[in-house]
């Protein structure tokens, strides 16, 4: 289970822009807390959910998402979406059966507040807006994402330490430091998974609890075993949500998206965008390490999610999302009053490794941008067997012009499509699921291990806001237009998650 979360430094007196936090038994009347957005809290088990379609043989394991569901009535009003507990969904297929379990992971923050019957925790990472009987106690909450490694199920917040879950009950099991091995406070939700190896690479920033300059690498073995760690300065303290690995390389965009430790004492909001700075590009040889970074500018853009990255020689190609604002939707407030949050779309930069320089402040703009897809989207995938390496197939969610678009929600317009985008040829085919329907992030599960790239199935959660419950969409990955393969039917309202993942049934019964 690994050793305890050192507790963050105690804190007294709320920020100024913090009012009175109110006791309520009922969610505030806000975007984030009513209609399809509203928490579901429903912690269930559903045998043989009803299927339209036949669900092919070859899916025989466990779709995991995770989701942001808040338990209780949030201290402030203006609480935003992803300050929700975690739950976890996994539907197992089984012979063409699929079973529903979902489940609260049962954090330190879950539990303190189920015994208190309120909450106790305030804004999102600030410990200064919290209850003061819970000041000292980490806030993580475990709700963004969900990975397979060594055997072990790990819920991931970048927050916090992962939390491990049994991959059949769903029991939460406790905070995973990988056996003492990661000291710090805080570990990615994005670890990148090395197909070749089986290797976790992953990172961590703010691993102190509180905003500082430092990045940390961890490369982790198959076996779960802590072989080399790194640490890197960045120029200011950044959300980092994402990133970008080649077989050679380690990929940072760093945008001011920018958290401050003095700042938190009079400002409940723990990340504001500053567009009087830079956004830097930092470029980590994997062999050398970071002693041999090379540092690139940017445009003032938002790096949101990374689809792939692959490096030859002095050149690296890294195909992600960017946007050109902040987060606003969760963090409002910037340093230069309000703005208007833009959509992100798939861009691929190019870089000369050549040019990068060895200080982020005398880095130039030396590399090239082309915009991939023309609509905007978001939460890509590619075959996690190509990852690190150039993939010719990519999925994504996105929002078609000419397809019916439900009303936004408390992140943004949400998916009306689901794109598939063949690399070689340039086509770009995609499903839509219709009206009053919404489409989350796809899963790719190949068909066989020796399947060719993008050969295999998408999972592909679908809200359906006028029958205010959720379908699992089954997709031919490489013919998305057709349309499902399989349509699991869950017979209640599952509250948007945000990242999933598939773990094959010869994994489980290890």
């Amino acid at each position: 289970m690994g050793t305890p979360i050192p507790p963050p430094i105690p804190t007294t007196a709320p920020p100024a822009d913090v009012q009175e936090p109110q006791e309520r038994s009922q969610f505030p009347d806000t975007r984030i807390f009513k209609g399809f957005y509203a928490p579901s809290r429903i912690e269930a088990d559903v045998y043989d959910l009803e299927i339209e379609g036949r669900i092919p043989p070859e899916l025989s394991g466990a779709f995991y998402r995770n989701s942001a569901d808040t338990q209780y009535a949030p201290r402030f009003a203006d609480d935003n979406y992803i300050n929700g507990d975690g739950m976890i969904h996994m539907v197992r297929f089984d012979h063409g059966h699929a079973d529903l379990r979902t489940r609260y992971v049962r954090t330190q923050r879950f539990l303190l507040e189920r015994q208190a019957r309120k909450a106790l925790f305030g804004a999102y990472r600030n410990p200064y807006t919290a209850d003061p009987s819970v000041r000292a106690v980490d806030d993580g909450n475990a709700n963004t994402s969900v990975v397979w490694h060594a055997g072990r199920l790990l819920a991931l917040k970048e927050a916090a330490l992962p939390y491990e879950l049994d991959p059949v009950t769903l029991e939460t099991k406790g905070v995973f430091d990988f056996d003492g091995q990661i000291p710090g406070r805080t570990f990615t939700a994005h670890p990148k998974l090395d197909p070749r190896t089986g290797e976790m690479i992953a990172f961590a920033y703010n691993t102190s609890g509180r905003p500082d300059k430092e990045i940390h690498l961890y490369e982790i073995s198959a076996e779960g075993k802590v072989t080399r760690t790194q640490s890197f300065e960045v120029p200011y303290s950044a959300m980092v949500h994402d990133w970008l690995v080649t077989r050679e390389h380690f990929v940072f965009v760093l945008s001011p998206m920018i958290a401050d430790a003095e700042r938190m004492k009079t400002e409940a909001q723990y990340f504001m965008w500053d567009p009087e700075r830079s956004t830097h590009v930092a470029v980590v040889p994997r062999e050398e390490g970071v002693s041999g970074i090379r540092w690139f500018s940017s445009d003032l853009v938002m790096e949101t999610h990374t689809v792939n990255a692959w490096s030859s020689g002095d050149t690296l190609v890294a195909d992600h999302f960017v946007t050109t604002s902040g987060w606003y939707s969760q963090f409002p407030k910037t340093t230069v009053g309000p703005l208007r949050e833009a959509p992100s779309f798939l861009h691929r930069w190019t870089f000369d490794l050549t040019a990068g320089a060895a200080h982020w402040d005398d880095a130039r703009d030396t590399y090239a941008s082309e915009k991939l897809v023309e609509v905007p989207g978001e939460m890509p995938r590619v075959d996690p067997r190509v990852l690190m390496e150039r993939n010719r197939h990519a999925w994504l969610g996105a929002v078609q012009p000419n397809e019916p678009l439900c009303e936004w929600g408390p992140m943004g317009p949400p998916f009306n499509s689901i794109v598939h985008r063949d690399d070689h040829t340039g086509e770009q085919t995609y499903w839509a699921p219709g009206e009053q329907a919404a489409c989350e992030e796809p899963v790719f599960v190949p068909k066989s291990a020796e399947a060719g790239e993008g050969e295999g199935y998408l999972l592909v959660m679908v809200g359906r806001r006028d029958q205010n419950r959720n379908d699992l969409v089954v997709l031919d990955a490489l013919d998305v237009a057709a349309g499902p393969v399989a349509t699991v039917k869950i017979p209640f309202r599952l509250r948007d998650g945000f990242h999933g993942t598939w773990v094959p049934g010869t994994e489980l019964e290890r």
